[in-house]
């Protein structure tokens, strides 16, 4: 299995000139925590849900570095409409800041944008680091349920995974999302214990996990992204929907539960 590829349908957002493919736009939320990644900032773009029957709703504005097309601001002639469209020149910003940095071209240059965004997605890893520590069994519960709605077949086993380092470097992960998957680590002994308490009341708990995430795995291949974003995308597709409120420990979560699944079972590429 090769590490690039798993997606769940997202409605696909407008960007300031073109369409922004939904699974680069899903990589970018899970890299910006959900909030404006304008320097200084750092407002939460997600309106919580009051009513159990709603969902949180996203507020946060997509904007290309460089523009989708000619004439755009910062358009660059030289990259491939791919290049356009990934989350590496995607920024995650609030409404106001989207449109100021498309209309205020001078102050705004591409190389300020993307240290801007370099900066703010360093914040948002240590904010996940620090609320590791804190991550409660309610949170892998609203996670878990998110991840395993996928059911597993009574024939269906779970395959042993590669050791870690050795997958990693099989995926070519980076160094930043290597280092992400083992702070999600830190916390394996508590998901572990989670997924074998409920295992005694639902056998298939475990493997309906697997499952789930195999589909989402499966999903982001076919979207042709890279195993870093695959991986970016996973978190992302775990807690985006568990829970009517976002918050760092709920992403850390959501990190520790796939970073747990990546280690003990077969989900990247292992020929």
């Amino acid at each position: 299995m090769c590490l690039a590829a798993i997606i769940s349908p997202m409605a696909s957002r407008t960007s300031t000139r073109g369409t922004v493919p939904p699974a680069q736009e899903k990589v970018l939320i899970a890299r910006s925590g959900n909030r404006c990644a304008y320097p200084s900032c750092g407002v939460e773009l997600v309106i919580p849900a009051d009513h159990p029957e709603d969902r949180p709703k996203a507020v946060g504005k997509v904007a290309h570095i460089a523009a989708a097309s000619p004439g755009g601001p910062r358009y660059d002639a030289t990259m491939t409409e791919a290049q356009r469209g990934s989350a590496d020149n995607l920024i995650y910003l609030c409404g106001s800041h989207h449109d100021a940095i498309d209309s205020q071209t001078n102050g705004h240059t591409r190389d300020s944008l993307i240290e801007a965004k370099a900066d703010h997605e360093r914040t948002v890893a240590r904010a996940m680091r620090q609320a590791m520590g804190s991550v409660t069994y309610s949170q892998l519960r609203l996670v878990c349920q998110v991840v395993g709605t996928t059911p597993a077949t009574s024939l269906e086993s779970i395959e042993l995974a590669l050791p870690l380092q050795e997958k990693i470097d099989l995926n070519s992960l980076s160094e930043v999302v290597s280092d992400r998957i083992k702070d999600g680590l830190s916390q394996a002994f508590r998901v572990s214990s989670f997924v074998g308490y409920q295992s005694q009341f639902d056998p298939g708990f475990g493997r309906s996990l697997v499952a789930g995430v195999k589909a989402d795995y499966y999903t982001a291949l076919s979207e042709g992204l890279t195993p870093d974003q695959v991986f970016d995308y996973l978190v992302e597709t775990a807690s985006e929907n568990a829970g009517p409120r976002e918050s760092p420990e709920l992403r850390a979560a959501a990190l520790a539960v796939i970073a747990y699944l990546f280690e003990v079972c077969e989900i990247f590429d292992r020929d």
